[in-house]
């Protein structure tokens, strides 16, 4: 479960990071965390490409996203195989293609949703709660802004070596290096903050 976990979390940590305003405006970590905070909810496309240290080949998915401040997360991966997967605050729902879905509460597992609280702290631009679980690094550039997640300390740190977020108007880009070797890059495009409410069909996906 706490694979699974780690790949929502590397899935994860898409795309509340997007914003309209200007990256010239990010600053610092104040002014990072107020254009994280913006928009309730976006959408767009995401491009995962995932090294693992055993093959030479990465494997490769892509698929939409959106991301709701109030409800979570809903991941479609379309290639190479449909994967639906809906991510609150207390609940999880994964589906292959045309298998039945799976349901997992924090209640049953608090470490794995431990990992999606985390990373949900990303997407809110929660820097105090992020200050407390990494060292953060943050530089602005000529063409983007970085900002560096370096864990403090178990389990965050057993897992993963290093986070790097890049962006500009919005997040562009998400490296998850792990400890093992494993390595994860995710890049988005197409992100829009209209409609800024959810349609029918996307508010029926978060109720189970």
């Amino acid at each position: 479960m706490i694979k699974a976990l780690k790949s929502i979390a590397m899935s994860i940590c898409l795309s509340l990071l997007t914003a309209t305003s200007s990256w010239a405006q990010v600053a610092d970590l104040a002014s990072l965390q107020t254009q994280l905070q913006q928009h309730p909810i976006v959408r767009g496309s995401f491009t995962q490409s995932r090294t693992l240290a055993m093959f030479e080949q990465p494997l490769v998915s892509e698929g939409s996203f959106l991301l709701e401040k109030q409800n979570g997360l809903l991941w479609q991966q379309s290639t190479p195989f449909p994967v639906n997967l809906v991510l609150t605050q207390d609940k999880l729902r994964q589906t292959f293609a045309n298998q039945p879905a799976q349901v997992i509460t924090a209640k049953e597992n608090p470490m794995a949703f431990y990992f999606s609280k985390i990373f949900l702290s990303v997407f809110h631009g929660d820097t105090q709660q992020l200050k407390s679980q990494f060292v953060l690094q943050f530089e602005s550039h000529t063409e983007h802004w970085q900002l560096v997640l370096i864990p403090k300390e178990a389990p965050l740190n057993a897992v993963f070596s290093s986070i790097v977020i890049q962006g500009n108007q919005d997040i562009d880009s998400l490296v998850l290096e792990e400890v093992r070797g494993d390595k994860t890059e995710i890049t988005f495009t197409n992100q829009t903050h209209q409609p800024e409410n959810l349609t029918d069909a996307e508010q029926a996906q978060f109720q189970f």
